[in-house]
């Protein structure tokens, strides 16, 4: 039976990157491919700008089969280039007379190798040595079912997955819902991806976050936004999990392929990467380094005045989506072990497409980025009264907004020297006096810093 049907088949795997000769040719690998002698194969890759993978799925589009196989699978590289994937799993999909189907579990340890040949890709699974399938970039003509238009862009969703959504156009915006959480009265809102002329607009949605950027035929500039729901947008009287079909359309929203329609161009991780982004704060300084600003002029160009005073070799940098908009932030500081490594001393972001400084620490004002979402400053005001602040960066903004502060005061209560405070009141003087393991207890959720390996600012190199 598995040999019977070994081109019918969905996988998912990830890709770290492709080396040697396969680097020149990762770009253009999105897209849909089809099984070079029948074309009635095709496999659907994705990337995920975040983590650097790929998703890719691969089935039959021939429609009234009683059976096709799915494979999905979790890859990387290895050092000549091709793609290892293992703990695969393989699922035989049955469909009924009236198109119904039910998923079964072949097995969960496949593994196998993927190869890219000049402009093809070759499959060779291990459970089947015998076997190789070989796919070549697909006709348009493949592809026109499952892709989706409006004014600007177009989305194509992959082909196992064509039936199982509705869609919802607008000129800059594209809605999927899933079909069965929808018709079940569940709203079911999988993801939309929407055009917006300014930052603004999107910065304050939650589940939001930037994907790249489209330039249009008049030359007017757009973020392209990832949308998610924020509520249960499926059946859960049925399940207390979501159906697979609804998971699989959630996720690709991450990684959906997106191409510029009528004179627009579309690029995927525009004006979200740190690397594009902070090429002349960076060289700004370097140059103070290298010109030994004196703390008074780094103070006054809003950079922080330990550069005047830890080594210049220990200074350093690297790229966080701190407040997960999906678009980097700068953090500049030293390089350290122990307790101070990860420190920052200056953060940047972008506001409105530009970059624009946040905050600046000092050796008695550290900044970390805490619990992997927000900026924790530790400070000391004498030997009886430290603390931590907790912050989120606010999108599109410089703004630092206060979610709780821990503060050790043993000038105020001796006895009992620990206090809490929540949201605006941080920086007023409404505190919460707590027993020690109360405040322990609270603060520890925030006590996971992230200890950066700072690339030295020494061995950046201007763009």
């Amino acid at each position: 039976m598995k040999k019977l049907f070994t081109l019918f088949f969905v996988f998912i795997f990830s890709i770290k990157t492709f080396a040697c000769e396969s680097t020149k040719t990762v770009n253009h690998i999105n897209g849909r491919w089809a099984e070079k002698t029948s074309e009635r194969v095709v496999m659907d890759i994705y990337n995920d700008t975040l983590t650097n993978e790929y998703q890719i799925y691969i089935t039959w589009r021939e429609d009234g089969l009683a059976q096709k196989d799915i494979y999905r699978f979790i890859a990387t590289t290895d050092n000549s280039g091709n793609l290892k994937y293992k703990n695969g799993i393989h699922i035989y999909r049955y469909y009924d007379n009236n198109n119904k189907y039910e998923d079964k579990i072949d097995y969960t340890d496949g593994s196998g190798t993927i190869s890219l040949s000049e402009n093809e890709l070759i499959w060779i699974d291990d459970k089947d040595k015998s076997y190789t399938t070989v796919f070549v970039p697909a006709y348009k003509n493949l592809i026109k079912d499952t892709t989706i238009k409006n004014k600007l862009f177009s989305i194509t969703l992959p082909e196992e997955l064509r039936g199982f959504y509705e869609i919802k156009t607008e000129k800059d915006k594209i809605s999927i819902f899933h079909k069965d959480s929808k018709k079940a009265g569940f709203g079911g809102f999988a993801f939309g991806i929407k055009a917006y002329k300014n930052p603004a607009d999107h910065a304050v949605l939650p589940g939001s976050r930037k994907l790249g950027e489209l330039t249009d035929k008049k030359g007017n500039l757009y973020d392209i936004v990832l949308k998610h729901p924020t509520d249960v947008q499926y059946d859960y009287t049925k399940s207390t999990q979501a159906p697979e079909s609804f998971k699989l359309l959630y996720d690709i929203g991450n990684v959906i392929n997106i191409t510029g329609i009528k004179g627009s161009t579309y690029h995927k991780a525009q004006g979200t990467k740190g690397e594009d982004l902070y090429n002349e704060v960076l060289q700004k300084h370097i140059t103070a380094i290298k010109e030994k600003w004196d703390s008074t002029k780094l103070e006054q160009e809003n950079m922080s005045y330990m550069y005047n005073i830890i080594p210049q070799d220990k200074i350093g940098y690297a790229y966080y989506d701190i407040n997960v908009d999906g678009i980097d932030e700068l953090l500049i500081g030293e390089i350290a072990d122990g307790n101070w490594k990860g420190i920052i001393y200056d953060i940047y972001t972008m506001v409105n497409r530009k970059p624009k400084h946040v905050v600046s620490g000092g050796s008695r004002n550290r900044y970390y980025v805490c619990d992997d979402a927000f900026v924790c400053n530790e400070y000391s005001s004498g030997a009886n009264e430290s603390g931590v602040r907790v912050y989120n960066l606010v999108e599109n903004s410089t703004e630092l907004y206060p979610q709780v502060n821990f503060k050790y005061d043993g000038y105020t209560n001796p006895k009992a020297p620990w206090f809490i405070s929540y949201g605006s009141q941080i920086n007023d003087d409404n505190w919460e006096n707590v027993s020690e393991n109360t405040y322990y207890e609270r603060k520890k959720i925030f006590d996971k810093y992230e200890r950066f390996d700072y690339i030295p600012l020494n061995n950046h190199k201007a763009k």
